[in-house]
C-alpha cells in the first residue's frame, strides 16, 4: 500500500536527524507547478515585448504623420486629391510595418535558436516559425495601416491653409 509505506518512511526519517524523504510522485508534481509558471511568465514577457513593439510602430507611424502636417497642407493646395494622399500615406505605413516585421523575424529567428541550444547545449538551427511569423507580420502591418489612417483622417479633414501655416 503506497499511503502507509509513506507514512512509514516520513515517520522514519522524522526519528533520524538530517534525513528527508524525497517522493519522485510529489517531485514530479512540483516540477510541472513549475513548468506552467515559468510557461506562464514567458507568455507574460512575450505579450509585453509585443505591446511594446506595436507601441513603437504606432508611435512612430503617427509622430511621421504629424511632423509632416505643413507637407501634406502643401500637397492639398497643389491638387493632390484625398485618395491619393491616403495612398501614399497607407503605402509608406505599409513599408514601415514590412519593414519593422522582417527585422523583427529575423532577430525572433535568432532568439529561437539560442533558446534551443539554451536546452540542448548545441547550436543549430531549428525548424522556422512560420504562422507565428505571418501572424506577427499581419499585426505589425495592420498596427501600421491603422495608426497611419486614423491621425490622416483628421489631417485630411483640415482646412488647407490651417494645415499649411501650422507652426510644429
Amino acid at each position: 500500500d503506497r499511503e502507509n509505506f509513506d507514512t512509514f518512511i516520513e515517520a522514519f526519517c522524522n526519528r533520524i536527524p538530517g534525513t528527508t524523504f524525497l517522493s519522485y510522485e510529489e517531485t514530479d508534481q512540483q516540477l510541472k507547478e513549475s513548468f506552467a509558471q515559468i510557461q506562464m511568465l514567458a507568455w507574460g514577457l512575450i505579450l509585453f515585448v509585443g505591446l511594446i513593439g506595436i507601441l513603437n510602430i504606432i508611435n512612430t507611424v503617427y509622430t511621421n504623420i504629424h511632423t509632416r502636417v505643413t507637407e501634406i497642407g502643401m500637397q492639398r493646395a497643389i491638387g493632390m486629391s484625398a485618395g491619393s494622399l491616403y495612398k501614399t500615406f497607407l503605402w509608406e505605413g505599409a513599408y514601415y510595418g514590412i519593414i519593422a516585421s522582417v527585422i523583427g523575424s529575423v532577430l525572433g529567428y535568432v532568439c529561437t535558436i539560442f533558446i534551443e541550444a539554451a536546452t540542448s547545449d548545441t547550436i543549430q538551427l531549428v525548424a522556422i516559425p512560420v504562422m507565428p511569423i505571418l501572424e506577427a507580420t499581419l499585426l505589425a502591418v495592420g498596427a501600421c495601416l491603422l495608426a497611419t489612417a486614423i491621425p490622416l483622417r483628421k489631417i485630411s479633414k483640415m482646412n488647407i491653409v490651417d494645415s499649411i501655416e501650422t507652426v510644429e
